[in-house]
Formats: C-alpha cells, sequence, structure tokens
C-alpha cells in the first residue's frame, strides 16, 4: 500500500497538472489526499518541495516505460504506430492516477509555468528527452542497416525531428482549441516524415 509521503506527491501532481501549480492550493492538496495540514508538513517544506518529487517521479516512471517500449519494437514504423496510437488515445484521457501513462504532452503545461521559477527542474526533462533521443537514434540506424530507411537519412536530424513533432502539439492546441484537428495533424506529420525517410513508397 502506497504510504502517506508518496500518496501526498501523487495526489498534488494531479492536482497540479488539473489546475496548475499556483492554482492548487494547499488546502486543496489536504483535501484531496485526505491529510491534515499537520501531517503534510510533517513530510514536507511546502509545495515547491511535492512539485519537485512529483516531476522527478514521474519522469523516472516515464523513462522506464519508454525504455521498456524501445524493447518491445524493431522497427521506425513499429515507432511511429505506437506514438500515433498514444497521441489518439490523449483525446480521451483524464488523469486519475499517478503512473507512467499520463501522457508528457498534459504535463507541459505545468513544466512551462513552473522551469522559469525551479529552473533545476530543467535538467530533469532534459536528461529524460536525452535518454529518448538516444533509444530513437538507436532504433533509426538499425532501421537502416535492415533497409528500412533510405542510408543517406541524417539519424540525429531524423530522431529529432520526430521528437519535435509531438511537442507541436501543445502549439496545436492553443492556437486550435481544437483537439481532433491537432491531432490529426500532428498525425499527418509523422507519416509524412515517415514517407521520406523510408525506402518504402506507398
Amino acid at each position: 500500500m502506497t504510504n502517506t509521503r508518496q500518496q501526498i506527491i501523487e495526489t498534488a501532481f494531479l492536482l497540479f497538472l488539473k489546475k496548475g501549480f499556483k492554482a492548487a492550493r494547499l488546502s486543496d492538496i489536504e483535501r484531496a489526499a485526505k491529510i491534515t495540514r499537520g501531517t503534510f508538513y510533517y513530510h514536507f517544506s511546502g509545495k515547491e518541495e511535492v512539485l519537485k518529487e512529483g516531476l522527478r517521479a514521474y519522469y523516472a516512471l516515464l523513462d522506464a516505460k519508454r525504455t521498456e517500449e524501445f524493447g518491445r519494437i524493431s522497427t521506425l514504423r513499429e515507432y511511429v504506430d505506437l506514438t500515433i496510437r498514444k497521441l489518439m488515445d490523449i483525446d480521451n484521457y483524464t488523469a486519475r492516477e499517478f503512473s507512467s501513462e499520463i501522457p508528457e504532452i498534459l504535463c507541459l503545461s505545468l513544466i512551462v509555468e513552473v522551469i522559469a521559477v525551479y529552473p533545476e527542474l530543467k535538467q530533469v526533462v532534459a536528461e529524460s528527452k536525452m535518454l529518448r533521443l538516444s533509444k530513437l537514434e538507436q532504433l533509426i540506424l538499425n532501421a537502416k542497416r535492415v533497409g528500412e530507411l533510405k542510408p543517406e537519412i541524417e539519424t540525429s536530424v531524423l530522431a529529432k525531428n520526430l521528437l519535435n513533432i509531438g511537442a507541436g502539439v501543445l502549439n496545436y492546441l492553443i492556437m486550435h482549441q481544437d483537439v481532433s484537428y491537432a491531432l490529426s495533424s500532428v498525425r499527418l506529420q509523422y507519416e509524412q516524415l515517415y514517407l521520406l525517410a523510408s525506402k518504402v513508397k506507398k
């Protein structure tokens, strides 16, 4: 069973995602976690400490999940299909529990809000991105080796472009306020980039 400290971290993180860090009050956390003010301060010095531990715990879960996913796929086509499938799931997703299933895209607005105030959190995000980039580059190199992709494709550039497409979902949402449109546009970008890099023409 989850201990009290971990319960507070997980409950607070979900509140921060839903309301934003500044908007989520300490009383909101206490009510959601069913704890007293004294219990909160027994475990934490303030909201800031909970936020930092929550983000670190989330990215640890996310990194483990991504490592497991990359271990299951061997082609770039599989990666694109998996990424698109996960993006499509965002449309009906509601963060009800703390887990690696929380799409990173839903955390971006929280990260943008807090990273200027707590710049040390930038390192947590950067390390996770570098891990994913490294895994993706390895996958692309293998895809080139077995003839799935054109050999002249620049591995690092393709990997970064694929990652940047996912990050662009937030921009689409801000501009169009339409989740279905945003996801459809991003899906098309993934497909077009794959076709440009692939030896197989459809």
